[in-house]
């Protein structure tokens, strides 16, 4: 059984997997607070789980696993707080507003351009470097469907950067 007071072996492994987890969680919910949120919540749930693998590429699974499902069960809620329009719309503030327009980038826009499940998809294979077969246990998909799935979200990618002008040259999209 896990003793939960000895933190000792799950600390390195937060250290090493913070920054990406945040950077997954932005991707996901396209808003700081709520993926700094989400993985809190992702390291709690594994820090209290006796499932939670020890050893570095098993955790990152499992820890990743754990942030694309928090990131769409409240991707899941506000929508159905919006349709049930319980709650008003959150207007951001003028300086969030500024932030954000000076900080996207045309690459970062191509993402969210994206389904959820495409920008889960090419997030994992090509920033976290995850092997097809890990992007596609994470996704809940086949190897080959996440193949299929990627290529296509590349393409939409290409097309947009080409109509942008930033393809490379010899880029065929």
């Amino acid at each position: 059984m896990l003793d939960i007071c000895d933190r000792s072996w799950i600390e390195p492994l937060v250290e090493a997997t913070a920054a990406p987890a945040l950077r997954l969680a932005v991707l996901l919910t396209d808003d700081r607070a709520t993926a700094e949120d989400i993985v809190q919540e992702a390291f709690f749930r594994a820090w209290q789980s006796a499932r939670t693998p020890r050893e570095m590429p098993g955790f990152r699974r499992w820890l990743y696993h754990i942030v694309v499902n928090l990131a769409r069960d409240r991707a899941r809620r506000n929508a159905i707080l919006r349709r049930l329009r319980l709650v008003p719309q959150a207007t951001l503030d003028p300086a969030t507003i500024a932030e954000r327009t000076m900080t996207r980038a045309t690459i970062g826009e191509a993402l969210r351009q994206l389904s959820r499940r495409e920008r889960e998809a090419v997030y994992l294979r090509f920033f976290e470097d995850a092997p097809y077969e890990e992007v596609a246990v994470l996704i809940g998909s086949s190897e080959g469907a996440c193949r299929v799935l990627i290529h296509r979200a590349l393409k939409k990618i290409g097309a947009r950067l080409s109509a942008e002008g930033l393809a490379p040259e010899g880029a065929h999209t």
